[in-house]
C-alpha cells in the first residue's frame, strides 16, 4: 500500500505550503490505509484502534494549530497553556469514545445489511464532521 507515504506527503505539503485543505486529506488517506489493511487481513477487532483514532485527531489539531501560528497573531497570556490542555483533553476524549465504541462493537458482533448500513452512515458522518472542522479552521484562518 502506498497510501501512507501519500498521506505523509499531503500533511507535509499542507504544513510547508500553508494549505489547510490538505490536512483532512492526509488524515483520510492514513485512515483509509488502516481500514484497507484491516479489511484485507480480515482481522478481529484491533485494540490499537482507539489509540490510532486519538492520534489522527491529535495530528489534525496540531497541524491546524501550526497553520494558525503562521499568521503571527498575538494571543492573551495563558492562551498557550489553555490550548495545550484543550487539545490534550480532546485527544483523551477521542481515545475514550473510540474505546467505548470498540467495546460495544465487540459485545454486539452482529452481521448483516442493517449493520453495514449503520456503519456506512457512521463513516459518512465522521467524514462530514472532518469536512466541517476543516471548513471551520479554514474560515478562522482567513
Amino acid at each position: 500500500m502506498r497510501l501512507v507515504p501519500v498521506a505523509l506527503a499531503a500533511l507535509a505539503a499542507a504544513l510547508v505550503l500553508g494549505w489547510a485543505p490538505l490536512v483532512p486529506v492526509s488524515i483520510v488517506l492514513a485512515g483509509s490505509f488502516y481500514a484497507v489493511q484491516l479489511a484485507i487481513d480480515d482481522a478481529p477487532l484491533d485494540a490499537a484502534t482507539p489509540v490510532l483514532a486519538a492520534g489522527f485527531l491529535l495530528t489534525a489539531e496540531l497541524a491546524y494549530w501550526s497553520l494558525e501560528e503562521r499568521q503571527g497573531v498575538r494571543v492573551e497570556r495563558g492562551e498557550l497553556l489553555r490550548r495545550i490542555a484543550f487539545v490534550a483533553l480532546l485527544a483523551l476524549a477521542a481515545l475514550v469514545v473510540a474505546a467505548v465504541l470498540l467495546a460495544v462493537v465487540d459485545a454486539v458482533r452482529v452481521r448483516g445489511l442493517a449493520v453495514d448500513l449503520v456503519g456506512t452512515v457512521a463513516a459518512a458522518a465522521v467524514l462530514f464532521a472532518v469536512l466541517l472542522a476543516a471548513r471551520g479552521h479554514g474560515a478562522r484562518g482567513s
